[in-house]
């Protein structure tokens, strides 16, 4: 974004005297400029909501009517908070009723109500959606099959396929693709040209026209859809939509802006001739899976609107100067420290991945003997795969411990999968706890042999049973996983036990019936037809190939010595199962594949560090289980994604394994990287603790560049002179 001179030209004295606080020249210079277009550059901690209260409330002050503003924020908590501000620093509450204060989906979705006649159904879960992704993916399949030469498609059927699958698709809508193709291009050449498959710009192009339907209005949105749709309306040439026009637009968090709702924006501010005041901290872009983007904002943001002006917002009353000035130096702006505080920053070093998650440990149990509480202490991490040794070592230390952003390790997919070829091999059913736990280990289990079940086969009925009883749970693996898949199974695919139990009933009657008619051949051809059906192999390459590789590793596990340790089997069996390789085949995001390969060799690992026999390693993680979950019913540090800790903060914060490779990640954006960081860093109020690889070569960039010693001493010395 290119950042305008700082007027030189005086602010009038505010009028609006705020009750409880006392602004900076910082906020009192926004609350009174002159500007149409104010963008304040806020650093983390600064009080940037705070800010916007102060401009709205010196609006009203100056005679503006509440009805006539509107302030629009990304997420629900922000639009929640900034109503709270403006009610703390003095507005009536009355008052701040008639503010039209929410985020900008809500309001899209009003606008549409109204120009529509009606409110379409909101799915707020990816859970909601995924019927309309596989009903979208059997109308592709069909269409296919009908064109004179189908294309190879790979289209997604398990839960977590479809969850990428609609990450991708709300990436592209916040990128503003609409699913059509320009004059001349075929669909192959569209999706070249947005980096995609042709099988997911395909399904994102039938899913929408499925979802508009054949009405004025579509049959469903999901979150984020109603900003999409609006912003496609207000672009359209013949548009007759026209939304309610605002004196004042006020818009919190704009580092989230994407170009959907920057389009509602721009809308806002042509047609309504508004007064624009936005805050935001732009070193906080790390959202790009809601389509938040650095080069956006850096290029595109603001480009072509009059009388813009930037206004700092440098000072932080989130954490004291030495913080301040460590992120100063990595971030290269000016952050100054509004507290009177030190906030400690500490700096660790570790051998290996493993020694940094026990020293993690260790400083969470001082941080609790200090007389620090757990639920104000988070551990936070750049990739989920990091919890596994981590989890392990606060489990051994009797740490209770809560997951944002992330699933606990022993609920992930690929580690389910493993937990159940273990019990396979092991028979022992018992040593997954729990009917819940089990069915998700069968359902892990359908993902990584890739069948293709459809919605109502994995929601059946009878796949809970097989997980309730021991005798089914071995059928399951006899009768579907290691049994060749048959032209009937294949039939059944899309269909329940019930639905089949009927299916067959039907078929006997109508046997029946054409046998009390005479009709005996008729009769014995469709029994000769349904017997041919479930005798006659169909399955394809990939199928009979993780049948297979199922069925040998299997019997490795089996003949394998009951002393061996089990990471020593386990790594033969991901090996023999190509699980790596498999993961790269049934996920879309490469990265989600690099993501799965570093889980399984962090739990090979952590079966390692017990050095347990294949049986004993079971044992051990069904105790873990138990343990943790009543470790969890007390209080508990949260172990959380950086995208999970943003907006939050916390009175300690642990930032393990800062290395090359790790933290930046391998293949990411290095400028989104930097942000992440900064992001992650920011949360701490009292303490930050740094651990880094005893390596100098590997340290993480990042760590450098915000000079720590330096850091401690300069703010050190701040607080002796500033604060005496």
């Amino acid at each position: 974004m290119t950042r305008a001179p700082i007027s030189n030209s005086p602010s009038p004295e505010p009028q609006f005297t705020p009750r409880g606080i006392t602004p900076t020249e910082e906020q009192r210079d926004i609350q009174t400029c002159r500007a149409r277009h104010v963008i304040a550059m806020a650093n983390a901690g600064a009080a940037k909501t705070t800010t916007l209260a102060l401009r709205i409330a010196e609006s009203i002050t100056r005679g503006v009517w509440p009805e006539s503003i509107v302030a629009l924020t990304f997420s629900g908590e922000a639009a929640r908070v900034l109503k709270e501000r403006l009610i703390e620093i003095g507005l009536d509450e009355k008052v701040v009723r008639r503010i039209r204060c929410e985020t900008f989906d809500k309001f899209a979705q009003q606008v549409l109500r109204d120009f529509e006649g009606g409110q379409a159904p909101i799915l707020d879960s990816y859970d909601a959606v995924a019927p309309h992704v596989r009903a979208a993916v059997t109308e592709l399949k069909a269409q296919n099959v009908l064109r004179r030469t189908p294309r190879e498609l790979s289209l997604p059927e398990h839960n977590e396929q479809i969850f990428e699958f609609l990450t991708i698709a709300r990436q592209l809508k916040a990128r503003l693709v609409k699913p059509q193709l320009e004059d001349g291009e075929s669909f192959e050449e569209h999706a070249e040209s947005l980096n995609l498959p042709v099988s997911i710009f395909l399904l994102f192009c039938q899913l929408e026209k499925d979802r508009a339907g054949y009405g004025d209005e579509p049959l469903w949105r999901a979150e984020f859809d109603a900003t999409y749709d609006l912003a496609c309306l207000l672009a359209s040439e013949d548009c007759q939509i026209r939304p309610p026009l605002f004196r004042i637009v006020i818009v919190d968090e704009l580092q989230d802006m994407n170009p959907a709702s920057y389009a509602v924006l721009e809308y806002l501010l042509t047609q309504g001739k508004s007064f624009f005041t936005g805050a935001g901290d732009f070193d906080q872009v790390i959202h790009r899976w809601a389509g938040a983007d650095v080069n956006f904002i850096r290029t595109r943001f603001a480009q072509g609107w009059q009388s813009v002006e930037t206004r700092p917002l440098t000072q932080t009353y989130r954490h004291g100067p030495i913080m301040a000035l460590a992120t100063a130096a990595l971030k290269n702006k000016e952050v100054v420290s509004g507290r009177n505080h030190e906030t400690r920053i500490l700096v660790e070093s570790y051998a290996d991945q493993r020694a940094a998650a026990e020293r993690v440990a260790a400083n969470v149990l001082d941080w609790k003997t200090r007389g620090g509480h757990l639920d104000a202490c988070a551990i936070i991490l750049r990739a989920p795969y990091q919890s596994i040794l981590i989890e392990n070592a606060l489990l051994e230390a009797g740490i209770g411990w809560r997951v944002e952003g992330l699933e606990s390790y022993l609920l992930r997919s690929e580690i389910l999968m493993l937990r159940g070829v273990i019990a396979f091999a092991l028979n022992d059913y018992e040593s997954i706890p729990g009917v819940e736990k089990r069915l998700k280990v069968l359902q892990a289990l359908l993902l990584w042999q890739q069948f293709e079940w459809g919605a109502n086969r994995l929601d059946d009925a009878a796949l809970k049973t097989a997980a309730e009883q021991p005798d089914l749970f071995d059928a399951f693996l006899k009768g579907t996983l290691l049994k060749p898949q048959t032209r009937a199974d294949k039939q059944a695919a899309d269909s329940t036990s019930d639905q089949e139990t009927e299916a067959d009933f039907r078929f006997l009657e109508k046997v029946s019936a054409l046998r009390k008619s005479g009709r005996h051949d008729e009769a014995n051809t469709l029994a000769n037809l349904r017997r041919l059906d479930a005798e006659t192999i169909d399955e394809t390459p990939v199928q009979r190939g993780a049948r297979m590789r199922l069925e040998q590793t299997l019997a490795m596990l089996r003949e394998a010595p009951p002393d061996e340790p089990a990471w020593s089997v386990l790594e033969r069996a991901v090996d023999m199962l190509a699980l790596k390789k498999v993961a790269r085949q049934i996920f879309i995001a490469p990265s989600t594949a690099v993501m799965v390969a570093r889980s399984i060799d962090g739990f090979i690992d952590g079966s390692r560090r017990n050095n347990l026999s294949l049986r004993d390693f079971a044992i051990w993680l069904r105790k873990a289980e138990v343990k943790a979950l009543k470790l969890r019913a007390s209080n508990t540090v949260l172990l959380c994604t950086v995208e999970a800790a943003k907006g939050q903060e916390f009175e300690s914060v642990m930032l393990p394994c800062l290395e090359v490779g790790t933290f930046p990640l391998s293949g990411s954006d290095p400028a989104e990287e930097s942000n992440r960081f900064y992001v992650a860093l920011t949360r701490a109020r009292d303490e930050l603790t740094l651990y880094i690889p005893d390596n100098p070569a590997r340290v993480s960039p990042y760590v450098k560049d915000m000079n720590v010693d330096r850091a401690i001493s300069r703010g050190r010395l701040q607080i002796d002179i500033q604060f005496g």
